[in-house]
């Protein structure tokens, strides 16, 4: 078992939790069903960066989960989120950050729609954004 922090936006924390290494374990743990990676840092320890695993499938809910913002890249996550390094070998690893460090980073944004975030585009940088759907001609 590893223990990650989990950056929960329902309840405003960042706390520990133990998860075993698996993906389905990961998926779980933050009520998703396929996941991506988000907010990669540029500081890395033994070459592996912290970042977090989040639902890939988020910007697609209706209602849009709460969200977060990481202060130090921009990155604006909605829904849970559980932040860890990955090994070269692809095995979960804790964050090199601590859970007082992590909590110091998350800005908590709550229930905020995306039409709001573009309004606001300096709330979200170009890869958060969703793809806007090809002009047909």
């Amino acid at each position: 078992m590893t223990e990650l922090l989990k950056i929960d936006p329902y309840l405003e924390k960042v706390y520990p939790v133990e998860v075993n290494d698996s993906l389905v374990d990961v998926c779980r743990q933050i009520g998703a069903r396929r996941l991506t990676i988000a907010g990669q840092q540029s500081i890395s320890t033994n070459d592996c960066s912290d970042a977090a695993y989040c639902d890939d499938e988020a910007l697609y809910t209706e209602p849009l989960p709460p969200a977060f913002r990481l202060r130090t890249t921009g990155h604006i996550i909605y829904g849970c989120a559980l932040w860890h390094r990955v090994t070269q070998e692809g095995r979960l690893q804790a964050s090199a950050w601590t859970q007082s460090d992590l909590t110091d980073q998350v800005e908590f944004l709550g229930f905020i729609s995306l039409t709001s975030v573009k309004a606001n585009r300096s709330m979200l940088d170009d890869e958060s954004l969703p793809l806007d759907e090809p002009d047909e001609d």
